[in-house]
């Protein structure tokens, strides 16, 4: 039997976004599954934006560096040589970590800079502590960050709002 938590968490997650999308006055909706880093379009006064969103019940969230990196390998050792330069810094990301009643959810919004800068510091300090071999498998390039990493963009919807509503 297939193990369908993964999708739910993101389809949970995707839902309450626009929810508290709707709860700011902005229209919004989910994309299907197959719109590379957009989760969800939302409009208001003739103008709209991507969101990205990512969900988590528990623990931290994973992203495999080289999306946001450029690692090079020598051998076992891995260098983070800089940060790819082909990524939409300022793509809007909800984190929503999903309470276990309604009420009980958390929103960190930020943008895709944001996610880049905490994978590049929490990369580089990973590797720098095992002098640039990863322990288990040293191909490996996953990271992971977590809701504490983003606690000053708790709730951050003006990050949406002032690009919706405000902008003149």
């Amino acid at each position: 039997m297939r193990n369908f938590k993964t999708q739910l968490s993101g389809q949970i997650g995707e839902n309450l976004v626009v929810a508290e999308l709707g709860r700011l006055g902005l229209l919004a909706t989910t994309l299907p599954g197959n719109a590379p880093d957009i989760d969800i379009l939302a409009y208001a006064n003739r103008k709209s934006i991507p969101i990205q969103v990512k969900s988590l019940r528990k623990g931290s969230l994973s992203v495999d560096a080289r999306k946001y990196l450029n690692i090079e390998h020598v051998g076992k050792v891995q260098n983070v040589v800089g940060k790819v330069t082909d990524i939409d810094r300022g793509l809007v990301f909800v984190m929503v970590k999903i309470g276990g009643e309604i009420g009980d959810d958390e929103f960190y919004v930020c943008d895709q800079g944001v996610v880049q800068d905490l994978v590049y510091r929490n990369y580089s300090r990973f590797l720098q502590k095992h002098k640039g071999v990863r322990p288990r498998n040293y191909q490996t390039t996953h990271c992971a960050y977590s809701v504490k990493d983003l606690a000053n963009y708790r709730n951050n919807w003006e990050l949406i709002t002032k690009q919706l509503v405000n902008k003149k």
